[in-house]
């Protein structure tokens, strides 16, 4: 029996008859996703939580208090130079690279997987190839995923020089005219695909990466039964 999620017939057509992923398809995959993969880095913290990090955190309290005679740090130069130089740190550097590293794998192996997309691209009906109608590679997937967190990225960098400089939104773009281009460019390049014929924004542009509209025959990402399409 076919299942919406994990078996769909889909049949092979030549590029003149694809139909391409709408902005909206995008985005209803994409909080599937997003949905998906906080789950997993939730998960991941709550395991680490419940073993290293509260006798890390625990011994790092400890050891400030018997510095500083409190328990709170706060921005001082000492604080700062006594978290930095403290084994909490890199610890602190290796979950936030783990973390993003969930996210980064989760995107690049279901995109390249038999599948050629995401769970949430799965769901919305969405495969992702080459300029070649491809499956792409598991390396691609990767530049791709850090290529589309550069708007993320530049938002959390403005709401941190914003608080750091105590100025609000406003004023970091009116009196720093580079932010404001920087961030104009990264939203025009995010939101291309609407005026694209194959609904692909700049990025997916750089890594020769479309999205058509269907799904594989293939029951799970890591078994082939057939090829893509569209």
């Amino acid at each position: 029996t076919n299942n919406f999620l994990f078996n769909f017939n889909v049949k092979q057509e030549n590029n003149e008859n694809v139909n391409y992923a709408t902005p909206s398809r995008r985005m209803l995959s994409g909080a599937i996703d997003c949905t998906i993969v906080l789950f997993l880095r939730a998960g991941f913290l709550q395991i680490l939580n419940n073993t290293y990090t509260i006798i890390f955190f625990n011994n790092f309290i400890d050891e400030f208090e018997k510095n500083f005679g409190t328990r709170t740090p706060k921005g001082t130069v000492e604080h700062v130079e006594f978290i930095m130089n403290h084994p909490i740190f890199i610890y602190a550097l290796i979950i936030i690279f783990i973390t993003i590293f969930i996210g980064t794998i989760y995107h690049a192996y279901f995109n390249s997987s038999h599948w050629q997309a995401t769970i949430g691209k799965r769901v919305a009906g969405i495969v992702v190839v080459n300029n070649n109608s491809e499956k792409i590679s598991f390396a691609t997937g990767i530049y791709h995923y850090f290529l589309t967190l550069m708007p993320i990225i530049f938002i959390i960098f403005i709401f941190i020089y914003a608080q750091k400089n105590k100025l609000d939104i406003y004023q970091v773009f009116s009196k720093n005219y580079s932010f404001a281009i920087v961030g104009l460019l990264l939203l025009v390049a995010s939101h291309a695909n609407s005026f694209s014929k194959k609904r692909i924004n700049l990025f997916d542009y750089l890594m020769k990466i479309e999205f058509h509209l269907g799904r594989t025959e293939n029951k799970l990402p890591w078994t082939k039964i057939g090829n893509k399409n569209s």
